[in-house]
């Protein structure tokens, strides 16, 4: 009989997630809809973790801001804690975000760190971390946040010391903002730069900060440098699905494999009307898919006949009943004003009357007319 005692795995599988900011609030919504959004972000980390284990991964890397900040309820701790036990793998590791910061002193750290679990390792100091005890030949570098606002990044003790000469792979993990991808105008959210990254010689860079996952694509091969993204979109300037990165490191080939996670999605679309088969095609925009999961923001401009006017609250109805939640903006949707409704409205030969039917050749006037009028 061989035994294999302590035996380092070749080919590391890292799930890649970030900006989870579990406990968010969502209190623009009504009181149910902000929470069931606020569980999401709960249920999609959960979701998360099942994923990893089909997938047997070997690390589940949180790139910052898994809470929405350092003022957390002891039920959130707890509830991410056994979320992340259920996880198969070897290690859970966790790095402080801007929004979730650790200076040395913070309460929401503590209360993790208190409670047990053998997968979870936070990476909040500026040091190597060699995984040895979980089996794995790998040593992490860690770039956290210390502050909500920073004007500089946390890359520097990387540069002045090097890599350690141990250790088969090497992985960097940071949080900021990054050159052409997030907007950081006044450089106050640890910003870093493509160049910086890549001129640290690390197998791969795992970053979180910007909720714009990066690169853009499905598949990739020979990429040092991914953004996991948000995994549960969170609100409606978000226009993707939520996403996080499988990645696989073997014998310096890197290949990786975006994964499509959340629940909701946001959509936030303006609509111009000229007639009312338009309506039909809104209801099959807003009905395909997932309706039930979809938090839709809807502008309309334009116009319709006066029957398919009048007739809107039916069609919002309808709409609303088949959406999760559903916000309408029509105050530039008019009834569309044709030579009935000058006939049904206005006395012939009357002022009003003869300015509008003098109009009819040009739909746009008549319709401007008569919107003065009735204002008067």
């Amino acid at each position: 009989m061989i035994i294999l005692i302590g035996v380092m795995v070749l080919s590391i599988k890292i799930f890649h997630t970030g900006d989870l900011h579990l406990g968010m609030k969502f209190n623009n919504y009504a009181e149910g809809v902000k929470e069931a959004l606020s569980q999401a972000r709960f249920q999609s980390l959960e979701d998360m973790i099942n994923k990893s284990n089909e997938l047997n991964t070997d690390i589940f890397v949180i790139a910052g801001d898994l809470f929405n900040s350092i003022q957390v309820a002891k039920r959130d701790i707890n509830r991410t804690v056994e979320i992340f036990n259920k996880f198969n793998g070897a290690c859970v590791l966790v790095l402080p975000g801007n929004h979730d910061y650790d200076n040395g002193v913070i309460e929401l750290w503590r209360e993790f760190t208190k409670l047990p679990s053998e997968k979870i390792l936070l990476i909040n100091k500026e040091e190597p971390y060699f995984l040895d005890d979980y089996d794995l030949d790998v040593v992490v570098y860690p770039a956290p946040c210390h502050n909500k606002h920073s004007a500089e990044n946390s890359l520097q003790w990387i540069k002045d010391k090097g890599l350690v000469e141990a250790g088969k792979y090497h992985i960097g993990i940071a949080h900021g903002a990054i050159e052409g991808l997030s907007a950081d105008i006044e450089g106050n959210y640890y910003y870093m730069t493509m160049d910086e990254l890549n001129s640290i010689d690390t197998d791969l860079w795992l970053l979180g900060h910007t909720h714009v996952r990066y690169p853009l694509v499905e598949k990739i091969e020979g990429q040092k440098i991914y953004n996991a993204g948000t995994h549960e979109p969170d609100g409606l300037d978000f226009r993707d699905e939520g996403s996080a990165w499988f990645i696989n490191l073997e014998e310096g080939r890197i290949s990786a494999e975006r994964v499509i996670t959340g629940d909701y999605r946001f959509f936030d679309k303006e609509f111009y009307l000229d007639s009312d088969d338009d309506l039909d095609g809104i209801r099959s925009w807003v009905l395909e898919g997932n309706p039930d999961r979809k938090i839709v923001r809807l502008a309309l401009k334009g116009s319709i006949s006066k029957d398919a006017y009048e007739d809107l609250s039916s069609f919002y109805e309808e709409l609303e009943s088949s959406l999760f939640h559903l916000l309408i903006g029509d105050s530039h949707l008019k009834m569309k004003i044709d030579r009935d409704t000058i006939e049904n409205e206005f006395t012939r030969g009357s002022f009003p009357y003869e300015f509008l039917t003098n109009l009819d050749h040009d739909e746009e006037a008549m319709q401007i007319a008569y919107d003065l009028l009735r204002r008067v």
